[in-house]
């Protein structure tokens, strides 16, 4: 486990029982709702929430239709929030690199403001490939800043900030991730502080 993942792992099992009223539970709800609002679901697909934190976005996402959904998160605490709050859903203690599922067994990934934590995002972007069904989609929903601000939150702050983020990037970035991966179809919006993205394998 690197660095900045033994960083966000100790800042989210800290916060794990109060998440959803704390400044970073607010900040991320817009970014679950550009989620919810887009993935298609049909009766009987599998979903994995990557970085699924207490569950919440797997829980509203189940009620679109009749899925089997599973979440990972590298907190232990926020994956015991997730399995008192949404008992139907499984979860389980795991990084995002390696992803503990076999070839083809998704229909759909999400990742709901969390992919700035990963340490390997090429590798993540790989593992979506393998992990997901032909024709299945990822959804990703990132937080959005102007360059200027981009850039400082990369050069300057995040290399010496103890709270896990590693960088944030453009949508040009994003987007060579996944098409690296092999993947097409791939679109790309921003909305308010949101920037969302998806692709198909």
């Amino acid at each position: 486990m690197g660095k900045k993942t033994e960083q966000s792992q100790r800042v989210y099992d800290e916060m794990a029982w109060d998440y959803d009223s704390a400044p970073e539970g607010k900040y991320t709800r817009s970014h679950k709702e550009e989620i919810i609002k887009k993935a298609v679901l049909r009766e009987g697909d599998n979903i994995l929430d990557v970085a699924c934190g207490n569950g919440n976005l797997l829980g509203e996402l189940s009620k679109k239709a009749r899925v089997n959904a599973f979440g990972v998160d590298i907190s232990e605490n926020m994956i015991a929030a997730a399995r008192e709050r949404h008992p139907d859903c499984t979860f389980a203690v795991s990084p995002c690199t390696p992803l503990s599922f076999e070839n083809g067994s998704m229909d759909v990934i999400t990742v709901s403001c969390a992919f700035h934590h990963f340490e390997s995002p090429q590798a993540f972007a790989d593992e979506c490939m393998r992990v997901l069904k032909k024709d299945g989609r990822v959804f990703i929903a990132e937080p959005y800043f102007s360059p200027v601000v981009r850039w400082l939150a990369n050069m300057v702050v995040f290399p010496f900030s103890k709270t896990g983020d590693v960088r944030v990037y453009n949508q040009k970035e994003l987007r060579l991730f996944f098409e690296s991966a092999g993947f097409t179809d791939m679109e790309s919006y921003l909305t308010g502080t949101v920037l969302f993205f998806t692709a198909r394998k």
